[in-house]
């Protein structure tokens, strides 16, 4: 099952720090991720544009109150990362969650989830109007910035975007990811 490998990953395996990544120049990397609130019953969506040298481009983060899996949430995620990247007219895009599953299986194009199947369509559907598109998988460490906006999301009540931006109190998740960037 999918869900299975979104938020913990393998146990066997040690869980190696990975800081964020600078996309390609030309490309615009779109980090996502989702988190639950069980007290609420209510899901926060975060997505965070970058360009190759970590500067935020665009976000945007949606509070979604439902009782979907864990991975469909991220899915949703996903969908509202392409979509914003989309309306900002980017053309080389890497979407990127810490939700391994469902990386791996919108990468391989195999979908035995039919709960996720929609929301993979309507990925596929925006993506195809991309020159370019990649599908990435990284650890929670390198996702920092769209995990923690995801978060800042369950306090919210409606839809709140920065259309070049980020909200104030992750500019030092921001500024550290920059820091990383420039001295490698």
């Amino acid at each position: 099952m999918i869900a299975a490998n979104c938020r913990k990953g393998d146990p066997s395996k040690k869980v190696v720090a990975s800081p964020w990544q600078a996309p390609n120049v030309g490309f615009v990397k779109v980090n996502t991720d989702a988190a639950w609130c069980s007290n609420q019953k209510k899901f926060g969506l975060g997505s965070v544009i970058r360009d190759y040298t970590g500067k935020v481009l665009g976000s945007v983060a949606t509070p979604v109150s439902s009782s979907v899996s864990v991975a469909v949430a991220e899915s949703w995620a996903l969908e509202e990362g392409a979509s914003l990247a989309k309306q900002m007219g980017f053309s080389a895009v890497i979407l990127e969650s810490d939700c391994l599953g469902v990386i791996k299986a919108l990468d391989s194009r195999t979908l035995r989830d039919s709960d996720l199947s929609y929301v993979f369509y309507s990925i596929y559907e925006i993506c195809n109007e991309f020159d370019m598109y990649k599908f990435s998988y990284t650890p929670r460490t390198g996702n920092q910035v769209a995990h923690s906006l995801a978060r800042l999301t369950l306090s919210l009540e409606n839809d709140q975007s920065w259309p070049s931006g980020i909200p104030e109190s992750l500019i030092p998740l921001v500024s550290a990811d920059i820091q990383q960037v420039s001295s490698s």
